[in-house]
């Protein structure tokens, strides 16, 4: 037994360091800026630098455009006020986010199942995940302060039905935060609520109705009441913004036969771990839903987080984008019952006997059970599950490890040359100071001490629409019609093809080429 406390201690110690280095060391570089940082980045900048909350065009104040909710960017704003304008400084708010979620995480498998699954769920996010949480954590984007608030409001939905009843009041607030943060959170979100609420009033759990019901008005409540705050603070230091029509066409139901299909392939390839861990936390609820000595509070926080996750994964099948970053939320989520899989299966294999689930035994009833369950001897039978299990358990983890530490080198390896940085230093030494610069790259809008120029939000749609849906949507952009001095294509610009049709018309000549961006001069 001191053994095996002492082991738990050193894996839990290394862990921590591996989540520390791998969330701090080489921020300004690692992974490279990109399209959706950009527009969260210059918001707090300009923010923080002009007092106003919004994008510039051409100079001129403008809507927060595309850029993350206000929950994402106050903190960035914050780190800049403290620590400077910077990528690290605009990035260190995601890794205390990523912290606090990974830690968040641990402690819900903990209080839901044991220290064993605990420690799990931190090697499966570590070493079985793609997308990676600590590479999601390291950019300026809205998925990990979301997923803090969620789980924060899970633990003390928990604690509020174990211990304290008052939690409820905080877990509805940063429930609602998290339905402030991102918009994609609250179907999925309700799901997580609605499904316990319906089995607690078929089973008659009346109290436990009234807090699930409590739940869910109170977060929306302070969600309303988040974004009456934020108009508070932000009055007359932003603008209104317009949404693009068709936005949600793009990336919430898209039906689109080839995103289907790639959308299938990715969550085989990266999430088939978690669709197990899914299926046997779904057996293992359904088989104790009737048992006498079921623990209702640790059965209805297992099912709703179980109804988040899955819910999450089919709609990323079935609806979604088909974008690796949509799966993301499902994967982190879901690494709890991955870890609750690999640890029966292991725990099985090693017994050489069925002695039950890892929350419940023949002989015993473990550290936060649901319910003992009582199974018959049955040699034979344990030898094969046993031995299958093992092999599952071996598969899974040979399979998934390699995959993560392949794709997180080569997209380390990807991200090494810094170019965004080297480019915007170019334009910002190079060209004169009232120089208009044309680019659809928003990561450069960040870095940046110039005049620049971008379409509008409604082309984003289209560019889309044409290049991912593959329609035959006109473009109706001319970047001339600004009357650019330069114009910079990158990763982006090139992949929608935005100015091919301006390149092709001679208007501007390449005079600087940098790893992923081309710098070309307006022909006058």
């Amino acid at each position: 037994m001191a053994l095996r406390k002492a082991l738990r201690i050193r894996a839990e110690v290394a862990l921590i360091l591996i989540i520390l280095i791998a969330g701090l060391v080489d921020l300004e570089r690692m992974p490279p800026l990109w399209w959706d940082e950009g527009w969260t980045l210059s918001v707090a900048r300009n923010w923080v630098e002009r007092g106003h909350y919004g994008q510039l065009l051409d100079g001129e104040p403008m809507p927060p455009g595309l850029a993350a909710a206000f929950p994402v960017v106050a903190p960035i704003a914050l780190s800049f006020r403290l620590l400077g304008v910077g990528i690290g400084s605009g990035r260190l708010p995601g890794v205390l986010f990523t912290f606090g979620a990974l830690a968040l995480t641990y402690h819900l498998a903990n209080r839901l199942y044991n220290r064993s699954v605990a420690i799990g769920s931190l090697v499966v996010l570590l070493f079985m995940s793609n997308p990676h949480p600590i590479y999601m954590g390291r950019q300026a984007l809205g998925e990990m302060p979301a997923l803090f608030f969620l789980l924060a409001g899970y633990a003390l939905f928990l604690s509020a039905l174990r211990r304290s009843p008052w939690l409820m009041a905080p877990a509805a607030m940063v429930w609602g935060i998290s339905l402030a943060t991102k918009a994609q959170v609250l179907p999925f979100w309700l799901v997580s609520l609605l499904l316990p609420l319906s089995i607690a009033l078929l089973k008659r759990w009346w109290k436990l109705s009234a807090w699930l019901a409590i739940g869910l008005i109170g977060s929306g409540s302070a969600a309303w009441l988040l974004r009456w705050l934020q108009g508070m603070i932000l009055s007359g230091l932003t603008l209104p913004g317009v949404p693009a029509a068709g936005l949600y066409d793009i990336t919430a139901i898209v039906l689109h036969a080839d995103t289907r299909r790639a959308a299938v392939g990715l969550a085989m390839a990266f999430g088939l771990p978690t669709l197990l861990g899914f299926g046997y936390a779904a057996w293992t609820l359904l088989r104790h839903l009737h048992q006498p000595t079921l623990n209702v509070d640790l059965y209805v926080a297992r099912l709703a987080l179980l109804s988040l996750s899955a819910s999450w994964f089919a709609w990323y099948v079935l609806l979604s984008a088909g974008a690796e970053r949509y799966l993301f939320p499902a994967v982190f989520t879901g690494s709890v019952f991955v870890s609750v899989l690999l640890h029966d299966l292991i725990r099985v294999a090693r017994q050489k006997s069925f002695t039950g689930l890892s929350h419940g035994g023949t002989q015993r009833t473990e550290k936060n059970s649901v319910v003992a369950v009582s199974q018959p001897p049955n040699k034979a039978g344990s030898l094969i599950r046993a031995t299958v299990g093992a092999r599952l358990a071996i598969a899974l983890i040979a399979l998934m490890v390699p995959l993560t530490l392949l794709v997180h080198g080569i997209a380390y390896a990807y991200g090494l040359s810094q170019s965004a940085s080297r480019v915007a230093a170019f334009l910002n030494g190079q060209t004169a100071s009232n120089a208009l610069i044309e680019t659809y790259d928003s990561e450069l809008f960040f870095l940046l001490n110039r005049r620049y120029h971008y379409p509008p939000d409604q082309i984003h749609v289209e560019l889309i629409r044409r290049a991912s849906l593959h329609q035959a949507v006109p473009i109706e952009y001319d970047p001339r019609a600004a009357d650019p001095d330069y114009l910079v294509v990158g990763p982006y610009s090139r992949q929608w093809r935005l100015y091919d049709p301006a390149l092709a018309s001679g208007s501007f000549r390449l005079i600087a080429e940098f790893p992923r961006y081309q710098v070309y001069e307006r022909v006058r």
